[in-house]
């Protein structure tokens, strides 16, 4: 009888963790989160005084990648730290976006397959694919590439 009794326990510790929703309403949370971290985004951003200070990714290590190309001569001061923020954003709304399809397979850790399904579902994201028009006809590729998938590119 004791097992049977933490047995319900646990089910009712996980059926609270992970509340059932329909699916309409499960987008429609989606949805509000989303607008939320954007809302939230957006106020950050007017609230700050000093950029260059409030930068999660190096502006300087982003100067030596644009650097990199023949094309670019003068990179003026505001770029790179505009493109760290913006390359933040990115990240953060990948990883939420990410997070929703883990808790979606009630898990609360995020798996490579999380990220991907989240490339190849959402328009804005899709530049991540490798989409050789030729070979696919113009549609959206079967196969997402190795670096998108979690590849490793060489390095340990």
């Amino acid at each position: 009888m004791e097992n049977n009794s933490e047995k319900s326990a646990v089910n009712a510790v996980q059926s609270a963790a992970y509340p059932r929703l329909s699916q309409p309403n499960l987008e429609k949370n989606k949805q509000e989160k989303l607008e939320m971290f954007w809302t939230n985004q957006r106020r950050e951003i007017e609230n700050v005084i000093d950029f260059k200070s409030n930068l999660l990714l190096p502006p300087n290590r982003i100067k030596k990648i644009m650097k990199t190309d023949k094309d670019v001569r003068m990179i003026a001061a505001e770029s790179p730290v505009l493109l760290a923020k913006a390359c933040e954003l990115f990240i953060q709304e990948l990883t939420l976006r990410s997070w929703f399809k883990a808790e979606e397979n009630h898990r609360r850790t995020l798996k490579k397959d999380d990220v991907t399904d989240v490339i190849m579902q959402t328009d804005s994201m899709d530049f991540l694919l490798d989409n050789d028009a030729d070979a696919t006809g113009g549609a959206t590729p079967s196969v997402v590439p190795f670096y998108v998938a979690g590849g490793s590119n060489g390095r340990t």
